[in-house]
């Protein structure tokens, strides 16, 4: 699909598996004062440099002590590699990747990952290697063609969430939902704003009354295994830019609203790659789309609003608005879907920032094997988790006084933010087996690139959903 004028596939490095290397710039892996180095390189992680070799370009990439070498090491040192091989603007280049299959699948994929760039808006684009050979006996064609679709579903979800706001609209994330669908036996089913009303979802409805672009409600439904009625529903917040509502985000805050459906973006980006992947196992996508702005229907603090559950909510503060819009999507995907387990993905409160800056993501639920597997994926995609409680007291901070449940706990303004939004959420999830992903500080990085996390939208979370997803269909365990 296109979603920025380019086919991700145009966008895309092509990777190949050879038996020898017929690119003439090579990307070569070392560990620290390894042997046959190059002088004054000594192999330290995230270490690069350039040697020429007669017709030859040798790219060296550090991976560090050998003893405490890690694939997502190897993951960044690929990226960072190709990087340099840009900066070069060599089109062909070959990796040599003589690694268990793990390291060079890690390294395949930073190979990819590290490749991204968004350039839409650049007069001059940026140089991009078109080719690089994997030379490995240890891959296979499959396992190429799964890391090139997971990768694919990092770059939608970056390039979805980098698109600026005034295209990205809730009707522009429901056409890449319905492209990435279309002939692939995946159905698509698009709520507009009246089928909305009259299914009563006045959660979601009330966060993009005062745009004039509409909310939708955008379910996305896979059925690798139609054999079993097992599905797993990942739920995606889709906030297409939030100004706070009338309690307007200040100047340092609102700049990069664009990011706030950077949980959508996520399960699109999953969902293409499952459809490229074609596992044996059910999947429905779930994204709540809407834009959170002014005017005169905006939602009012103090209002009482009914949500598609029956609650109802006090709205405490129209900023507090991505927990309203998960409500009700993740209550209406509970009853029509049926799931076995829900995993929602938001960027939802700024306090997970400070409580793990953009290091790890928060990880919420109301089950320990949920949690315990989740937490396993992320460690293997390092997409890290870092699971925080959600005790009794929490839950009756968020107990209203005139509505069954508030928008905000009754705590200090700001205190325990992260776990009492949670808290809030797993009221609609009833005792369905659910876990909440807060993502504010992961899935957009306002730094420089860091390895094969770029700068600006990250893509984070769809190699971690598709890994969890993998193993449950292969019965693995969590590691103790």
């Amino acid at each position: 699909m296109s979603t920025n004028g380019m086919t991700m596939e145009e966008n895309t490095m092509k990777l190949r598996l050879a038996r020898r290397a017929s690119a003439q710039t090579h990307l070569r892996f070392a560990y620290k004062n390894g042997r046959d180095l190059p002088r004054d390189f000594t192999g330290d992680r995230r270490e690069t440099t350039v040697r020429y070799d007669g017709g030859r370009t040798v790219i060296w990439c550090g991976l560090g002590d050998e003893k405490e070498c890690r694939p997502h090491i190897l993951r960044t040192a690929a990226a960072l590699g190709i990087r340099k091989a840009a900066e070069l603007k060599r089109a062909h280049v070959a990796a040599e990747l003589d690694r268990p299959a793990e390291e060079a699948l890690a390294a395949a994929e930073g190979l990819l990952l590290g490749s991204y760039a968004y350039d839409r808006y650049l007069s001059e684009k940026p140089f991009k290697p078109g080719r690089c050979d994997i030379v490995t006996r240890s891959l296979t064609s499959a396992q190429l063609n799964h890391v090139e679709a997971a990768c694919g579903g990092v770059f939608l979800a970056r390039d979805l969430t980098n698109e600026n706001a005034e295209v990205a609209t809730p009707e522009h994330l429901a056409r890449a939902a319905r492209a990435l669908a279309k002939g692939r036996g995946t159905s698509v089913t698009v709520l507009d704003e009246r089928a909305l009303k009259k299914l009563g979802l006045n959660l979601l409805l009330a966060v993009g009354r005062g745009s004039p672009t509409p909310p939708r409600l955008i379910c996305i439904d896979y059925r690798g295994n139609p054999a079993s009625r097992a599905c797993t529903a990942i739920v995606g917040k889709g906030i297409t830019f939030d100004s706070g509502g009338l309690n307007l985000k200040p100047s340092g805050s609102i700049e990069t609203m664009r990011q706030d459906m950077a949980g959508a973006a996520a399960v699109l980006g999953t969902m293409q790659a499952l459809t490229a992947i074609r596992p044996k196992i059910n999947v429905t996508g779930v994204c709540a789309c809407a834009h959170n702005s002014i005017d005169g229907a905006s939602y009012l603090p103090g209002d009482v609003i009914r949500s598609y559950s029956g609650k109802t909510v006090e709205i405490c503060n129209t900023d507090a608005e991505g927990r309203l819009a998960l409500a009700d999507a993740i209550a209406y995907a509970v009853k029509r879907y049926k799931p076995a387990e829900v995993i929602d993905l938001a960027t939802l409160t700024g306090g997970i920032l400070t409580t793990f800056a953009d290091v790890i993501a928060g990880l919420f639920s109301n089950d320990d094997g949920l949690a315990a597997r989740l937490f396993e994926a992320g460690e293997q995609t390092h997409e890290r988790l870092w699971r925080l409680p959600i005790y009794g007291e929490y839950s009756d901070a968020m107990k209203g006084d005139y509505s069954d449940i508030r928008s905000l706990a009754k705590f200090k303004r700001g205190h325990a933010s992260s776990i009492t939004g949670a808290a809030f959420i797993r009221e609609f999830a009833g005792d369905v087996p659910w876990a909440h992903l807060d993502i504010a500080g992961t899935a957009f990085n306002e730094n420089e690139a860091k390895g094969d996390v770029p700068r600006y939208a990250t893509g984070f979370g769809v190699r971690l959903l598709l890994e969890y997803l993998m193993s449950r269909r292969a019965g693995r365990r969590p590691k103790r």
